[in-house]
């Protein structure tokens, strides 16, 4: 090798080794941003788990992400217990280690205990009902992602949430065409009847290209008097999301600023404590997403109530799932 072709190779190698630290470094600062300032403090204590100790695992950064069930911009002043229903619920937890994603599944109709509040803002009681009311009694957009955050953190261990992001389903059609669309495969077995009688492209078995308020439709519609129809609906939801990521992913390796762009895209339509700069993280999570093994769902029943359906939880596989998710074993005896 001629010594100029040798200081050529030592002058990539070198700056290559620089763009890997930069990388990194960016990782690591915008992750740090991500921890600060959490939504929910949380106080997950050391935990016994089939005879171990367990600690929560501070490598693990929360991020709840609520899709809402109201037709006016997310930030109207409105009076709390209007504000809307949060629709879809899904829990994020990003390993800033090890990169690795897990998204929990929340049923909306999961019953727990929540806190009600009058007209005022001023606490009342708290009433055992459906998760997805919390999100009514916020006195603004913010303030019911928290309410929710602290409902979802109570129900696992009292783990710290760090972030929130609520997005009006309005939105999801601009979302979605700004990716050029999602294509995925209708159920082969059952699609809600509400769903088919929209298009028939909803029928069984199909491939469907979705584009503007056909997206809504696929992720909002379902026949509220067909039993679990909204676990009909949550099934579709996963999908959309495996199939929007990979979109998503796609796109963003020819447009880096993409997802800028669909940050800016929301505008009134979201609710978040997630800051441009801490959106520098997200990418390096995406990229290493396998949806398949990676999206997680609670344990329980669901039975019909005297109005409602309602969701109830198994105790024992719901402290599993927290423990395994969130916490990692101990050397020390508690």
């Amino acid at each position: 090798m001629k010594k100029s072709d040798r200081k050529r190779y030592a002058f990539l190698l070198a700056a290559g080794a620089f763009a890997f630290l930069i990388i990194l470094f960016w990782l690591s600062w915008s992750s740090a941003l991500l921890k600060m300032d959490k939504a929910i403090e949380g106080e997950a204590r050391p935990v016994r788990y089939e005879g171990k100790r367990y600690v929560y695992n501070e490598d693990l950064i929360n991020i709840l992400c609520l899709g809402v069930d109201h037709s006016n911009a997310l930030d109207q002043d409105v009076l709390p217990g209007d504000r809307g229903q949060s629709d879809a619920i899904f829990l994020i937890s990003l390993n800033s280690k090890t990169r690795k994603i897990k998204i929990l599944n929340i049923p909306r109709d999961l019953m727990m205990p929540i806190n009600i509040y009058d007209s005022k803002g001023d606490f009342m009681m708290m009433r055992t009902m459906q998760l997805t009311l919390q999100y009514a009694y916020g006195n603004d957009g913010d303030d019911s992602c928290r309410k929710t955050a602290e409902r979802i953190s109570s129900l696992f261990l009292d783990i710290p949430i760090d972030r929130y992001c609520a997005v009006n389903f309005n939105a999801v059609p601009v979302l979605n065409d700004a990716v050029g669309g999602v294509t995925l495969r209708m159920n082969t077995e059952y699609v809600d009847a509400e769903l088919q009688k929209l298009s028939p492209m909803f029928a069984p078995g199909n491939t469907v290209h979705l584009m503007g308020e056909r997206c809504f439709e696929y992720l909002h519609v379902r026949d509220i008097h067909t039993y679990a129809s909204c676990e009909e609906r949550a099934e579709r939801q996963k999908v959309y999301i495996k199939e929007y990521i990979k979109a998503v992913k796609e796109k963003a390796k020819k447009d880096p600023k993409l997802l800028f762009e669909l940050y800016s895209i929301l505008d009134e339509n979201m609710t978040t404590d997630i800051g441009k700069a801490e959106l520098l993280a997200l990418p390096f999570y995406i990229d290493e997403l396998d949806f398949d093994n990676s999206i997680i769902s609670v344990a329980g029943k669901r039975i019909q109530g005297e109005i409602h359906e309602e969701f109830y939880a198994n105790d024992e596989e719901l402290k599993r799932m927290v423990v395994e998710t969130f916490y990692t074993l101990a050397d020390e005896e508690i």
